[in-house]
């Protein structure tokens, strides 16, 4: 989603712990954002799949476990992203507004197997930024337009949860991610877009991975994740699980300059986000030191 090369921003945490610190004013983001937005994400998702689909054919999914009906299936998502985008540019052409153009990526696929887990990760980012975005959207119909997205975003997600052998459905609510969040994630796979394009209203946070030694992540461990940039900092620290509901914190403690160790709280399964932040009473851009981190989560500990 990224419109031109970004720096990650990491934010002072000094309005966290100000009793009263004065309110900015947040940048008014429009429907017409949101549908640059929309369409800067569904550009992604739709290059995904072209380049994944030229690259592999029927021999090399069979080869990797999967049958021509899947094969088939993923071809119809590929058909859908594309629609997405045809559906956006439309819109935003109808509201005389330029749609922003498809950027450059490097998504880091090297077989079918990594094809499908990224397809499932981006998947579900995309469920959770529709989510995230529906509640600033003000015209009812773009309002319905992009549900109509999301439901179909949130088939593709299930299905390649369930090819992976993952659950499809791992938790009664999807987390919601706000536009810099969504950003965040997304930034990685893009490495330049047309200068026509300008700026969208967001920014990204300094990048958050779950720690290769961290596998097989269950409720209550304790789990590592690397920064992306250094934290020299002296306050605490807390993750911060994302829900509907809202955030859970949990502490979080600073090993050597670029890792954090905290725990898994429960409630949370599947395709799960935390941040790091300076508050442990919300989320906000003055207080998120990195993230989200995407985590996968199995299952409650000393389950099967």
């Amino acid at each position: 989603m990224k419109l031109s090369t970004i720096s990650s921003l990491l934010l002072s945490g000094a309005s966290c712990v100000v009793a009263h610190p004065t309110k900015r004013a947040a940048p008014k983001i429009t429907d017409i954002d949101i549908l640059q937005y929309a369409l800067t994400l569904e550009h992604l998702e739709d290059k995904f799949y072209r380049e994944g689909l030229a690259n592999f054919t029927l021999k090399h999914f069979e080869e990797a476990g999967f049958n021509e009906t899947f094969y088939n299936n993923i071809k119809e998502v590929s058909y859908d992203e594309t629609t997405h985008v045809s559906f956006l540019t439309t819109a935003l052409k109808g509201l005389n507004a330029t749609p922003v153009a498809e950027c450059t990526y490097a998504f880091g696929v090297t077989d079918v197997a990594s094809f499908i887990a990224t397809a499932s990760i981006l998947e579900g980012v995309g469920v959770s930024a529709y989510l995230g975005a529906a509640a600033s959207i003000v015209d009812k119909a773009y309002l319905t337009a992009a549900g109509s997205i999301l439901t179909v975003e949130s088939r593709h997600s299930a299905y390649l949860r369930a090819a992976q052998k993952q659950s499809p459905f791992p938790q009664a609510f999807d987390a919601p991610l706000d536009l810099d969040q969504v950003f965040t994630l997304a930034s990685p796979f893009i490495k330049s877009c047309p200068e026509s394009n300008g700026k969208l209203p967001v920014k990204a946070f300094p990048g958050l991975m779950v720690d290769a030694a961290s596998k097989d992540i269950k409720t209550n461990a304790t789990i590592a994740l690397n920064l992306q940039q250094p934290i020299d900092s002296h306050e605490k620290l807390y993750a911060a699980w994302i829900a509907v509901t809202g955030p859970t914190f949990t502490p979080a403690t600073l090993v050597g300059g670029n890792k954090i160790e905290t725990t898994v709280p429960e409630g949370f399964h599947g395709q799960t986000y935390v941040l790091i932040t300076k508050d442990n009473e919300k989320v906000s851009d003055d207080c998120v030191a990195a993230g989200p981190a995407i985590v996968e989560i199995t299952g409650a500990q000393g389950s099967p």
